[in-house]
């Protein structure tokens, strides 16, 4: 027994060596990787990015440059790549001794420089890259400079007519950046590609602008001395002709207002020649607002003539429309007074729209002498204008409303008329209706209801006799009878319904009588209530008595008496 469990420890240790063993050869393929690693990148191609500062000139700036780049990345492969390869190292000594965590973190202390110098390096790269590739835009820049710097000169020498009195300072300025251009050149000769960077992005700014204002100038310089002073003398006689054509443009302030424009028009050729183009297009922004001002105002004044050619016939339309309908307004009511009630205010509303009228066309004729005899502002005509053709449209059309009451005050007689007669003629078809039925006996207050009609049908006739007629007392007092009528005409049907029905139930019932006590002693009630003229009392008791022997019988019945009417 013993010899078996010796065996089994020795077995045990023996897979306990193996594992272990098989874990190192695991772990010391993480140190081949970070070994492989770290060669990669003291591989890494930094002499390739070095050797594009030494396209430059590489003194002074540069070279320091150059110098301090180079330094750092043999600084970065000395220090750090040694510490990594300590790291490595003890991580393999680590697994020597079986120290596995040991050497993991080890790994991990190595693969931590060397992210921190791979990041370095391509900052590094990214500096080299930034540098050199600003210093090629920079030529380029300069590039454009030299060619804006001789186009300027042959523009000016070869169009100096266009300048004017510009040209001298153009010339100046132009020279004043040879020297900045030579100063760039001298410091990329010497390396400083940072001074240089700041020199030529100033000169190019300038230039562009000069390039800019050179080409500006000539338009600016035309506008003065032939756009502007065109648009005046356009401005000047077109006015001068509009007012021999009956304008009034004193308004306009036409000759003042181009006298001042004339004066700043003098100030802005000094200007230009100062090359200060800034003031002068401002200057030229005013007088051209100022014009634009101007011209407004004048189409406002041929917009408006043309409107009031356009809106004189139609006035006078409607005025003289107003004027003969307020006269037949007038004449229409004094006739029709004698027989109906007008409301005294309509009365007032008509007397006033005629001298609102009479106004309103002095107002008119007052306007067309004025325009007739002397120069006219047509935007106030056509105010006035505008003012007397919604005035005069107000009037008519209260006039049709009030004419539209008198015509119809007639028709509401006629229509009243005939409404009481049809209220006459229904009441005596449902008085004969109630008389020629079943009934034992007719209830008291169908009675009171139609004695009630006869009372209101009097005292309407009495309204239609009287003179003058108040219409509206008429209609409500036939509005007020035709309500009574279908109230009496709705309650004498459905008691006339409800008795028809009460005795086809209680006729349907009597079969049951002698085999249901009780069904005849509730039918013996309806009777009861029936005598009384309490219908509606005895179809419910009934209704209730023929559907406990006979169900469905009840609603059967109904529905057949309600197909028969």
């Amino acid at each position: 027994m013993i010899i078996y469990l010796i065996v089994l420890i020795i077995v045990l240790i023996l897979i306990a060596v193996g594992v272990m063993f098989y874990l190192r050869n695991q772990k010391r393929t993480a140190v081949e990787k970070i070994e492989q690693r770290k060669e990669e990148i003291k591989a890494l191609p930094f002499q390739d990015e070095l050797v594009k500062v030494k396209n430059l000139q590489l003194k002074g700036e540069a070279k320091a440059k150059f110098e301090d780049w180079k330094y750092t990345w043999q600084k970065l492969l000395k220090e750090d790549i040694e510490a990594s390869e300590i790291h490595i190292n003890e991580a393999d000594e680590a697994l020597d001794r079986f120290k596995f965590r040991e050497s993991s973190e080890r790994i991990e202390e190595s693969h931590s420089v060397l992210d921190s110098v791979e990041s370095k390096y391509h900052q590094l790269a990214g500096q080299i890259d930034d540098y050199v590739n600003r210093a090629k835009q920079d030529r380029i820049k300069y590039e454009e400079c030299r060619t804006i710097y001789r186009e300027a000169k042959r523009d000016v020498l070869a169009n100096r007519h266009q300048y004017g009195e510009a040209a001298r300072p153009l010339e100046e300025n132009i020279e004043h950046f040879l020297p900045a251009l030579q100063e760039y050149e001298q410091f990329t000769g010497e390396g400083n590609y940072e001074s240089a960077h700041y020199k030529i992005n100033e000169v190019h700014d300038q230039m562009t602008r000069l390039k800019s204002d050179m080409d500006e100038i000539p338009l600016l310089i035309r506008d003065v001395q032939k756009e502007l002073p065109g648009q005046f003398q356009e401005i000047r006689y077109g006015c001068r002709d509009l007012k021999v054509e009956g304008y009034n443009l004193d308004h306009v302030k036409v000759d003042s207002n181009l006298q001042t424009l004339k004066g700043k028009l003098n100030l802005v050729e000094p200007l230009i020649a100062r090359l200060q183009l800034d003031s002068a297009e401002e200057i030229i922004a005013e007088i051209t607002d100022t014009l634009d001002e101007m011209l407004e105002l004048v189409e406002i004044e041929v917009l408006a003539k043309n409107n009031v050619e356009k809106s004189k016939e139609l006035i006078t339309d409607e005025l003289f429309y107003a004027k003969d309908m307020n006269y037949t307004l007038r004449t229409e009511i004094e006739y029709v007074k004698e027989n109906y009630y007008i409301n005294e205010e309509d009365i007032q509303k008509v007397r006033q729209y005629d001298n609102e009228i009479q106004s309103l066309i002095s107002v008119y004729d007052e306007i067309l002498n004025e325009m007739a005899k002397s120069a006219v502002r047509y935007s106030e005509v056509e105010d006035n204008l505008t003012y007397i053709k919604d005035h005069v449209g107000v009037i008519n059309n209260n006039q049709e409303k009030i004419q539209h009451h008198l015509t119809s005050l007639r028709d509401y007689e006629r229509e009243a008329q005939s409404s009481t007669l049809k209220i006459q003629s229904r009441k005596e078809e449902i008085f004969r209706k109630l008389m020629a039925s079943n009934l034992s006996s007719i209830p008291e207050r169908f009675i009171i209801m139609k004695n009630e009609i006869d009372i209101e049908t009097r005292e309407a006739h009495a309204l239609f006799n009287k003179r003058p007629m108040y219409v509206e007392h008429v209609r409500d007092k036939v509005r007020k009878v035709m309500a009574m009528m279908n109230t009496f005409e709705q309650e004498v049907l459905t008691m006339l319904d409800d008795a028809e029905l009460a005795e086809a139930l209680i006729q349907y019932g009597n079969r049951y009588r002698k085999d249901y006590p009780d069904l005849n002693k509730e039918l013996n009630e309806a009777e009861r209530l029936f005598s009384n003229n309490r219908y509606k009392r005895a179809v419910e008791i009934a209704e209730a008595a023929i559907e406990r022997v006979s169900p469905g019988a009840a609603s059967q019945i109904e529905k057949r008496m309600n197909q028969m009417n």
